[in-house]
């Protein structure tokens, strides 16, 4: 997961089949590690599927 945040960092407009073949794993799995992220407040989405992007959210405690 950390590897996805990292990669998303880099490529924000990265799409779902991209990381699937970056990472040499399903859709599936790459959706449902997004989900997981997101649902834990480490990544966000911003705007519609077409157009937006993803935002890893930096904590500074």
């Amino acid at each position: 997961e950390q590897k996805i945040l990292n990669y998303i960092k880099s490529n924000p407009r990265v799409t779902y089949e991209i990381l699937a073949e970056e990472f040499s794993v399903s859709t599936s799995t790459i959706k449902r590690n997004i989900a997981k992220l997101t649902k834990s407040g480490f990544l966000e989405r911003k705007g519609g599927k077409r157009y937006g992007y993803w935002e890893v959210v930096d904590f500074v405690e």
